[in-house]
């Protein structure tokens, strides 16, 4: 159980979702309801974060799923420790773009097909510690849309961007309640405009906060 003042707010969905713009936003809504905000990523910033980055970007090539999987919860402990605790005790909202669902999305659906099951278990176990947020927004995005989103970004396409993934991911985002079971999720429909999805995340998130 949690022993702080503040709240811890997740925003997940697949590539192009939506989850950067959208934690971004409601976090200056917040602001401007003069709450006392702290905005974060995962990977995070910290030394196993920055390694995670280049492995996504195609820089570092860290081998197995289950390297990725171990270093994505070695990331974690590091940034709830030094991070996400540190301003929850000092009342703040922390909102974090992808948390521990991304790794069980994604290291699952990346894993080979007959061991799905068991490595699901896996990499939810070896995130136990991993604090747990007052709720998790999931950004519901057509895998089509998304992958035009993502043709427009600049830069180089991520690891995990090939279409059926991206497809197979959508699928265990509403999968959710059985993937992490207790946990609050507030499902959102992705594909309208950004300022339909900022007011139905403000209107879905007010009661928690």
């Amino acid at each position: 159980m949690r022993q702080d003042d503040g709240r811890f707010i997740v925003f997940e969905g697949i590539d192009g979702a939506g989850t950067t713009t959208q934690s971004a936003r409601f976090a200056r809504y917040l602001r401007s309801e003069r709450r006392v905000v702290h905005t974060t990523r995962e990977p995070s910033d910290g030394p196993v974060g920055h390694l995670l980055r280049l492995a996504l970007g195609g820089r570092v090539d860290l081998g197995p799923a289950h390297t990725m999987a171990l270093l994505f919860a070695a990331d974690r402990v590091d940034h709830v420790n030094q991070e996400i605790r540190p301003h929850l005790r000092d009342g703040s909202v922390v909102i974090c773009d992808r948390y521990d669902l991304s790794s069980i999305t994604y290291q699952t659906a990346t894993a080979p097909p007959e061991e799905r099951d068991s490595f699901e278990s896996w990499v939810r176990d070896i995130n136990r510690y991993a604090v747990r947020p007052d709720a998790t927004v999931i950004l519901h995005v057509d895998p089509e849309e998304a992958e035009k989103r993502r043709a427009n970004r600049q830069g180089a396409p991520e690891l995990f961007e090939e279409t059926q993934l991206q497809k197979d991911l959508a699928a265990l985002y509403r999968d959710a309640e059985r993937l992490r079971p207790g946990d609050t999720f507030v499902h959102i429909d992705g594909n309208q405009t950004a300022d339909e999805v900022e007011q139905a995340i403000r209107e879905a998130l007010a009661p928690i906060l």
